[in-house]
């Protein structure tokens, strides 16, 4: 059966038509804590120093849910396809057993914020699968459940994983969650709004943290001065502690599809490539499946809208597809040692926190880091994450995150040496074109804005990298560190703060 035709543009499904709830930033501020960011670690941190009597000031970027959190399956599982057994290589099996518990207690935090706010976010208790298609599979399978089995997990292997085309078993998970992000975190910023001293704050991009001490936080329209900076940006957008050099961009895409048949009732993920992922969920009254995969490195794959087309024909080839409803894309970060990184941002110095390295689980890991975070604020030696606090130190060292650090930075060299040096020029091709050229060395990039033709520097505003087109998403990506812009150069995603440089149009020769 051939895919129904692709939607356009991309729109996530959790993320409705809406207009600014809270006002921007104005003026210069004070508070115990300025949080930056606001998806789901940064405003869990904001509430669990709310709770704790604490002065909190969030400042978003964009809206409430335009970032990862809002793009993401939104999955609140445990059990992750195969981390158990590569957390257990890397660290040993104490370090994934502390991961289990930070993965157990994340899940269970958002089920009782959930229960006692009566959240209107269709939260429903679903198993976990990690299902194999091939030989090979089903013992990476079998390996993953004997890993998570002894980092605490109640896993079984069975033969059937319940789908519609033929699978060689899985790994099970009972009593995981699935939910729709965007009401969650409304009703998480809501919480920290009523409290007395506490503000959030959308379109209030932070442009700089300011070395004294790092106490403070500017904007284009205010400042906030604060005993506690916590950094929840994707990325964080201060290099300190070189967290870009320990970290890779990864992009994920997804597609929302109505089946002649009822959706699994599962959520699944692969264990065979290409990687893929599966939940149901309901739009517009109606239950729709969700598929998930072709992730790759930032701006390193063009054209992108081809991955759409791939995740279409993959569901109409194991699916009866009535029609594909909407499609999306995320972006999440994966530490070299493929842990988090939640703490100081450099060791020896509390300044700022930062928290990044979900590997696309934030909704488990986000919630873990922020209970971490705020006991690193509050000073809670032993206070809910003491268990995985020091699991997740930006400050670890290990021989394999040292060799996995040089290999992704070996990466980027290779590909800032190779945009300087030839960027493609013309047309770049896929769904929506956009022409690469020179003006003398300097990269430039025109796109189609609101039907006018704008052109903008390639140099990415972060560390110098050359930016690359995302047909399906009409961004420019930097493929080092992983900054995204808009057609016309406005930042999308961190590290980056600054736009890229607008230039007069170059004509087509």
């Amino acid at each position: 059966m051939s895919p129904p035709r692709l939607p356009r543009p991309s729109r996530s499904l959790w993320l409705p038509d809406r207009s600014t709830t809270y006002p921007p930033l104005a003026g210069d501020e004070r508070a115990d804590v300025v949080v930056v960011g606001a998806g789901i670690a940064g405003l869990t941190t904001a509430v669990l120093l709310a709770r704790a009597g604490r002065t909190v000031r969030v400042l978003e970027a964009g809206l409430l849910g335009d970032g990862t959190t809002g793009h993401t399956t939104a999955k609140i599982s445990a059990l992750q396809g195969t981390r158990y057994r590569t957390i257990t290589d890397t660290h040993g099996p104490d370090a994934a057993r502390r991961y289990a518990e930070a993965q157990l207690a994340g899940l269970a935090w958002v089920a009782r914020f959930v229960s006692e706010n009566e959240v209107d976010c269709a939260f429903e208790r679903r198993p976990a699968l990690t299902y194999a298609t091939s030989v090979e599979g089903r013992a990476t399978v079998q390996s993953e459940a004997d890993a998570a089995s002894a980092a605490g997990l109640a896993v079984e292997v069975v033969d059937d994983a319940g789908l519609p085309f033929a699978t060689t078993g899985a790994v099970v998970l009972a009593d995981q969650a699935q939910f729709d992000p965007h009401p969650y975190l409304l009703a998480l910023a809501a919480e920290v709004d009523a409290t007395a001293g506490c503000h959030v704050h959308e379109r209030s991009r932070v442009l700089r943290l300011h070395d004294d001490r790092w106490r403070r936080v500017s904007t284009d329209a205010g400042s906030v001065r604060a005993d506690h900076v916590v950094v929840t940006t994707l990325l964080p957008i201060t290099d300190q502690g070189l967290l870009f050099a320990r970290t890779e961009p990864k992009r994920s895409y997804c597609i929302a599809v109505t089946l002649e048949n009822d959706p699994p009732t599962g959520m699944y993920l692969s264990a065979d490539t290409p990687s893929r992922s599966l939940r149901s969920a309901t739009h517009e009254g109606s239950e729709v499946l969700v598929v998930g995969g072709g992730g790759h490195v930032t701006g390193r794959r063009s054209p992108t809208s081809a991955i759409y087309q791939e995740l279409a024909d993959w569901a109409a080839g194991h699916f009866g597809v009535r029609d594909i409803v909407t499609r999306w894309s995320a972006q999440d970060y994966e530490s070299v040692d493929h842990l988090p990184v939640v703490g100081p941002a450099r060791p020896g110095i509390a300044h700022p926190l930062v928290a990044t390295g979900f590997a696309k689980w934030g909704m488990t890991n986000g919630t873990a880091a922020a209970q971490a975070l705020a006991d690193r604020v509050l000073d809670h030696g032993d206070g809910p994450s003491a268990r995985w606090r020091d699991l997740f130190d930006p400050g670890r060292i290990s021989v394999r995150a040292t060799v996995g650090a040089a290999r992704l930075n070996a990466g980027v060299a290779a590909h800032l040496a190779g945009g300087w040096l030839s960027p493609r020029a013309g047309a770049e091709t896929g769904e929506v074109s956009a022409r690469r050229s020179r003006r003398g060395l300097r990269p430039v990039g025109t796109a189609d804005v609101d039907g006018d033709q704008v052109s903008v520097s390639l140099i990415c505003t972060h560390l110098g990298g050359i930016c690359t087109w995302n047909d399906a998403e009409r961004t420019w990506d930097c493929p080092l560190h992983g900054s995204r812009f808009s057609a016309g150069g406005t930042v999308v995603n961190a590290p980056a703060t600054r736009p890229l440089d607008r230039q007069a149009p170059v004509r087509a020769t």
